[in-house]
């Protein structure tokens, strides 16, 4: 009896790795490997300079993504204070009133538009924090007690 559930059972292994390659592992290897392709692709197209970076960390067994990237940061971090300069320099632009002497109506429509989307990320960051875009329900509301009884208020 164990020889036929062994083979039974070995059967119902090869089937199922079958239609798991058929329908997972294949596709999944295809895009893998079309993803390498492209990328090896796009490498041979990339700068002089930048190929020069790579093969030199390459020859000294580094990894070239890993130092550019503190190569990175570190500017980012030396460009922080220049950050804060030209900052306050557009505040002090802006306060001047040198902004509004040559104001178009592109300028409106510019203005308008960034306000806009300002207005939109803070929309979806309360209703994210909150998971909710209505205001706080006081402790002395009667809505409060449909939240102790798990019934939404908002609806």
């Amino acid at each position: 009896m164990s020889a036929i559930s062994a083979s039974v059972s070995k059967v119902y292994w090869e089937t199922a790795k079958s239609s798991i390659s058929r329908w997972i592992v294949r596709p999944a290897v295809k895009v893998v490997q079309s993803l390498e392709h492209r990328s090896q692709r796009r490498l041979a197209m990339v700068e002089p300079e930048t190929m020069k970076f790579i093969q030199t960390h390459e020859a000294s067994g580094s990894d070239a993504a890993r130092a550019l990237t503190k190569i990175h940061l570190k500017q980012q971090r030396q460009l922080l204070y220049y950050r804060f300069v030209r900052l306050f320099a557009e505040f002090r632009y802006l306060l001047s009133g040198q902004y509004f002497k040559n104001y178009t109506i592109k300028d409106f429509v510019q203005d308008t538009r960034m306000f806009t989307q300002a207005l939109f990320i803070f929309i979806m960051a309360v209703m994210v924090g909150r998971q909710s875009v209505f205001p706080p329900i006081d402790p002395d509301s009667p809505f409060v007690l449909g939240l102790t009884q798990k019934v939404n208020p908002n609806y």
